[in-house]
């Protein structure tokens, strides 16, 4: 956790900075991007090992059939419910400031509780190695052309059929991937480039491009013209990563988030995925980890809202206009603790969506008192006996669709949670 608090000095001081270079309009990207159609990004935070929904999101308060920590109490904003606690305070704190822009779906179906296969349901909605998780659809099937179109900083990835889209930059390689400079590293080392050399290869790759492009139509010229797009932000994200602050973040998990966002606006990036750091596979001593660790999530979400708000974007005026933020799980865990004060694996799961395109101020889905789904409305995400059981590919459907997709072309049959979705 010290890397979280000496990380969190630097940021603040790149955040105030950041904001007077974009208020002077110093980054040119953003200015020319105007004219683009609104296309939403997506930043997925991943919870390896098993959050405890009732930790935070599904709180039982009412059941004897759902062990509660003793010293937590119902905290409530706006229409949402969660769990509150003076061990809490940073998910109080993101609640009563973001509700209206957050939905928690609660009581998924995950149709599994082993972590590999847990994992590949809940972010794909289906066992089938081929398929792509919904990251990557995301990315591979955009409007626009993005030079690093999903790019997993650190948790898990599915790529399926759709691999060109995925780009893996955990660790410090994301600098190096942009500058070439990662090539140094690999088992057969390439000699790099001098700084000189380099943008004149940059310029002449750029021209050849623009002169093929001038005598082509149709899909060709749209192809050449993409790849002058991305050659040109790539050049400038490069020569302004120390203006943009990149360099100057480290790697914890809200660095990487702001990383994230920075490709966002930059039109490098549609898609990012991030660890959730901590321990959640609590088999033992489940209280206080899980409520400490999903606590320190929530404290690093509710900056990187303010961050999002204040934030020009790629296709909007804000950040917090085009970009919509998951956070997930593979499952949950069972609603009783065992006798070493831990919870097992459960099937039931709940998550967290909230920015662009979702319909916020809501609880969506529900458990009963043992932290069982019961069948909702998909249009309503409210409880109805003549409803379903909410699948976890119904609501990875509904992300689809957030993102300007048609769920039928990449899952026919699956329903969709159209509660989630917030209509233009």
């Amino acid at each position: 956790m010290t890397t979280l608090n000496r990380s969190r000095l630097s940021r603040r001081g790149f955040l105030g900075a950041g904001a007077g270079l974009l208020g002077a309009g110093a980054l040119a990207w953003p200015r020319r991007a105007q004219a683009l159609a609104m296309e939403r990004k997506f930043l997925f935070f991943f919870a390896g090992g098993g959050w405890d929904t009732a930790a935070i999101l599904d709180p039982h308060f009412d059941s004897d059939g759902v062990d509660m920590d003793p010293l937590s109490f119902l905290g409530t904003a706006g229409n949402l419910r969660f769990t509150d606690g003076d061990d809490r305070l940073g998910a109080r704190r993101f609640f009563s400031r973001w509700a209206g822009k957050t939905a928690i779906i609660n009581g998924i179906d995950v149709h599994s509780v082993g972590h590999d296969s847990a994992a590949q349901f809940m972010l794909t909605g289906t066992s089938a190695s081929s398929y792509s998780d919904w990251p990557t659809i995301l990315a591979a099937n955009s409007a626009l052309e993005y030079p690093l179109p999903h790019v997993v900083f650190s948790g898990p990835s599915y790529a399926g059929t759709q691999a060109q889209a995925v780009v893996r930059a955990g660790g410090g390689t994301l600098l190096t991937l942009i500058d070439g400079s990662l090539t140094g590293t690999s088992d057969r080392p390439t000699p790099m480039v001098q700084t000189p050399a380099d943008e004149m290869i940059d310029e002449f790759v750029f021209k050849r491009t623009a002169d093929w492009a001038a005598g082509q139509t149709g899909l060709s010229r749209t192809r050449a013209d993409a790849l002058m797009s991305n050659l040109e932000r790539a050049m400038e994200l490069e020569g302004r990563r120390f203006e943009a602050g990149l360099s100057d973040l480290g790697n914890s998990m809200l660095d990487q988030a702001v990383k994230s966002c920075e490709l966002f606006r930059l039109g490098l990036s549609r898609c990012a995925m991030i660890a959730i750091p901590g321990g959640y596979d609590t088999h033992s001593g489940n209280t206080p980890t899980q409520a400490v660790n999903q606590d320190l999530f929530y404290s690093d979400l509710d900056e990187l809202f303010d961050y999002l708000a204040t934030t020009p974007g790629h296709t909007a005026e804000f950040l917090s206009q085009e970009v919509t933020v998951v956070a997930m799980s593979e499952f949950g865990r069972t609603p009783k603790f065992n006798g070493g004060n831990g919870r097992d694996h459960w099937p039931y799961n709940s998550m967290l969506v909230a920015g662009a395109g979702v319909k916020g101020n809501q609880l969506l889905g529900k458990t009963d008192g043992g932290l069982i789904g019961l069948p909702i409305d998909l249009a309503t995400g409210q409880e109805s006996a003549s409803g379903d059981i909410l699948g976890c590919e119904s609501v990875g459907t509904a992300l689809l669709e957030i993102g300007g997709l048609d769920p039928a072309g990449f899952l026919p049959g699956v329903p969709v949670l159209d509660a989630l979705v917030r209509k233009a």
